[in-house]
């Protein structure tokens, strides 16, 4: 249910930014066209930001921050940690 709020929030904004590029061309010309598009695309920037900011403040194992964030990254940091450094260059 959550995905389809975000799903129709996404088109909302779609359609209002295109509004506001035609509305900048029919008032302003192609240089408030330029500046409406700068605009959209710094709002755009910040709202990925503000998303990957929070996604990386989830801790996604109960490791901590030292955890591995995948399957493969923690086999490896366990080869790193449990055996010594030979061993684990001795596989390639």
């Amino acid at each position: 249910m959550a995905a389809r709020g975000v799903r129709v929030e996404g088109a909302l904004v779609g359609v209002a930014a295109a509004l506001a590029v035609v509305l900048a061309y029919v008032f302003g010309g192609p240089q408030l066209v330029w500046i409406v598009a700068a605009a959209e695309v710094a709002l755009v920037m910040l709202d990925v930001a503000r998303r990957f900011r929070v996604r990386g403040h989830e801790q996604p194992s109960a490791e901590g921050p030292e955890g591995a964030h995948c399957e493969r990254c923690r086999r490896a940091r366990e080869r790193l940690d449990g055996g010594s450094v030979g061993d684990a260059v001795g596989h390639q």
